[in-house]
């Protein structure tokens, strides 16, 4: 079921990536071929670049894909390890816990105010930062369990995949 959803998260990155390009090279075309400059061009790229960005952080990339400078991470002991990922994703999830009122209080603030080219309501627009907090939420609550019970994520497993550590 998770890789179907994960596949089905790609999927819908891949479409955002294509509709980004495609604007992109029509807002060229337009502006340079036919001298007839177009807003909605970057408003759909800005837009997609957007969701894009969070989504695919959200749902598509793995935790052993994030970037980490770990020169110094990587050499201490294994418990020591375990420890410091415990206290950075554990600080991790309160941090964006308590951040979350004042997010949800400023996407839905922002539905006042709506997009130049096309209307659309900057509450709609700012939601996926929402879901992008709870995923984080989820995502580093999973690590830190998985620390708690002796997995790191370059143990190689996917979170909740059940494997062992090594």
């Amino acid at each position: 079921m998770i890789a179907w959803l994960r596949r089905g998260a790609e999927a819908v990155l891949v479409l955002m990536m294509a509709a980004m390009f495609v604007a992109f090279i029509l807002q060229v075309i337009f502006r340079y071929a036919l001298n007839l400059p177009v807003g909605w061009t970057d408003e759909v790229c800005t837009l997609v670049w957007l969701w894009g960005i969070l989504w695919g952080a959200s749902f598509v990339l793995c935790n052993r894909e994030d970037i980490r400078f770990d020169m110094v991470f990587s050499h201490l002991p294994r418990p020591v390890r375990r420890a410091c990922t415990v206290a950075a994703s554990g600080c991790a999830v309160l941090l964006l816990l308590v951040s979350l009122p004042a997010t949800w209080s400023y996407v839905t603030f922002m539905k006042v105010e709506s997009t130049a080219s096309f209307g659309i309501p900057l509450n709609w627009v700012f939601s996926i930062y929402v879901v992008f907090v709870l995923a984080m939420v989820v995502r580093h609550a999973g690590i830190v369990w998985d620390a708690l019970r002796g997995r790191l994520i370059e143990d190689g497993h996917r979170l909740g995949d059940g494997g062992s550590a090594t």
